[in-house]
């Protein structure tokens, strides 16, 4: 993926699956082996200073706005993540099992 279309992701607000506004996109975080985006960031409301991880399986772009394929409830209720420059290999674990991402997991 291209640096542009990284910085435009970064740049996007994004959505949840019902259509609701969830805020813009603070970070775009990549995959260490493929360098292809996997999660994004998102403050949830003015007052929520936590950032929020979100998996950008299933998203879609529209113009500037990342619809995300996840309900705001979910988003809101995922596990906290200590780090908001790089997911560990167990926090990455405990997103994904959350998220339901693993291979023949019912979402």
């Amino acid at each position: 993926m291209a640096q542009a279309e990284i910085n435009k992701l970064q740049a996007a607000t994004a959505w949840d699956s019902k259509g609701k506004k969830l805020g813009d996109v603070n970070d775009v975080h990549l995959e260490k082996e493929s360098g292809i985006p996997a999660w994004v960031t998102v403050s949830l409301g003015l007052l929520n200073t936590r950032k929020h991880y979100v998996p950008l399986a299933d998203s879609r772009f529209e113009g500037d706005d990342l619809h995300v394929a996840w309900t705001k409830s979910v988003i809101s209720d995922a596990p906290s993540v200590a780090s908001s420059t790089e997911l560990s290999p167990d926090e990455e674990s405990v997103l994904i099992d959350y998220y339901k991402l693993r291979d023949g997991a019912e979402a």
